[in-house]
């Protein structure tokens, strides 16, 4: 049984709208899936996007060249208060702790005794000073009457003898109260320096002796105060013409909380270690706080030299090649240029340039990886990664991605691909709304077949 001529006519209608349909539905997979590729990749006429660096100027200035080491804290000066005369400790006039004057008064000592002993010697000296004068009486008188011959000559004779035997007793004598004044003074002892007082090892009412195994108490300044350190030998000459020109190195002293503690050297050791292969050198430091004490350990930094009036630039900037170091300088047209250098040292994430470079040029510090002699850059900031800028761009990523553009470069097409994203959403609108017609007319079609 044949089909109507109307039946057959709608097979050819059908194929027709399916093959319409697959046709937007490629329209719409390419505004979909391969147009944001086409736009995310410029023509190759436009040329490659300059990559974004942060550059910093050339200054000329001097560079303090530092030496770290490992030191120990010395006081200048530590006694420890022994007596020096044997008797009952009577008093103690500090308390542990405490910061004492030059002078002022620690302990005393019983000193009946040698008040005694100095009361005794002075009387023998009153005593023998009366027959010393009436020695030299007598000797005035003798002299007198040589001449009438009331007194031989050898009567003269031993009566100078006898004064000048009274005149050696007197200065015993004097030599007597002079040692028995010293014993009584000792009894009363007081601070040799201004110090801090420690831990009082004696009470009051014991009996005190030469000898004894602990002393009194110790005292040590605390300001200023030195610190101990080593060093390599090989510096020692330089050190030493420092010091030999009467220039004072300067020192700073980091303690364990981070204090910082500044002062100069003042010495340095006569020997070097042999075993270590170092020297011994001693930094004073002022210390009125007393963040600094004996025995302590802290970290030193000794300028060993200055370089004077050099180019310098951020440690950064430097790069190293198969030909030595070199950096990028930035030109007026904003392109950079490989500028070979010879760097003198570096210190402190500072380089000072011997030969090279100038002063006011500006190099590339961050975004290097990916340049070329030639390159283009677009400068987004002044200032060193991490610290702080003023530019409106410091927030964009610096260096680029594998091509070169930066994250600037990227914002800004993401921008345009935003905005032709929103043409390309009303084209895919009317297109999606033009397929689903065709689809429900498509389908009519079926259902009708």
């Amino acid at each position: 049984m044949s089909s109507s001529p109307t039946h057959r006519s709608r097979h050819p209608l059908r194929w027709l709208l399916l093959l319409l349909l697959l046709v937007v539905l490629a329209g719409i997979a390419y505004r979909l899936f391969l147009s944001p590729a086409d736009k995310a990749n410029p023509a190759a006429g436009a040329g490659a996007p300059a990559t974004a660096v942060s550059a910093v100027s050339a200054s000329r200035g001097d560079l303090p060249l530092r030496l770290s080491a490992l030191g120990t804290v010395r006081a200048l000066n530590s006694v420890d208060i022994r007596t020096r005369v044997e008797g009952e400790l009577t008093e103690v006039a500090f308390d542990e702790g405490d910061r004492v004057e030059k002078g002022q008064l620690l302990a005393r000592i019983d000193p009946r005794d040698y008040q005694a002993a100095l009361a005794q010697a002075q009387g023998d000296l009153r005593q023998n000073q009366a027959q010393l004068a009436s020695a030299r009486e007598d000797l005035a008188r003798y002299q007198k009457l040589i001449s009438t011959n009331y007194v031989s000559r050898q009567e003269l004779e031993q009566q100078r003898q006898l004064v000048r035997q009274y005149e050696g007793t007197v200065a015993a004598d004097q030599a007597a109260v002079d040692s028995a004044q010293v014993q009584l003074d000792y009894t009363r002892i007081t601070a040799p320096f201004s110090s801090v007082v420690g831990i009082r090892n004696v009470d009051p009412g014991n009996i005190v002796q030469l000898g004894d195994s602990e002393p009194i108490v110790t005292l040590t300044q605390l300001d200023p105060i030195s610190v101990i350190f080593s060093l390599p030998s090989r510096y020692v000459d330089t050190i030493r013409a420092r010091l030999a020109a009467g220039e004072r190195p300067a020192v700073s002293v980091t303690g364990p909380d981070g204090q910082v503690v500044n002062g100069h050297l003042t010495s340095i050791d006569s020997r070097i270690d042999s075993a270590t292969g170092t020297i011994r050198l001693r930094a004073t430091l002022d210390n009125p706080s007393g963040g600094l004490y004996p025995n302590g350990y802290v970290d030193v930094s000794l300028v060993s030299q200055t370089l004077r009036d050099r180019v310098i630039v951020p440690e950064p900037a430097i790069q190293t090649g198969q030909n030595g170091d070199y950096v990028y300088v930035v030109n007026d047209d904003d392109s950079v240029s490989r500028r070979d250098v010879e760097v003198s040292a570096s210190e402190g994430h500072q380089s000072a340039i011997a030969s090279g470079l100038e002063a006011g040029e500006r190099v590339v510090v961050d975004g290097v990886d990916s340049l070329r002699d030639g390159a283009k850059v677009r400068v987004v900031s002044d200032a060193l990664p991490g610290e702080p800028t003023d530019d409106s761009e410091s927030g964009a990523a610096i260096g680029g991605d594998s091509d070169g553009a930066s994250g600037g470069d990227r914002d800004e097409d993401s921008g345009e691909d935003r905005g032709d994203s929103g043409g390309d959403s009303a084209d895919t609108s009317a297109t999606q709304a033009e397929a689903a017609k065709a689809a429900q007319a498509g389908g009519a079609d079926g259902s009708r077949s």
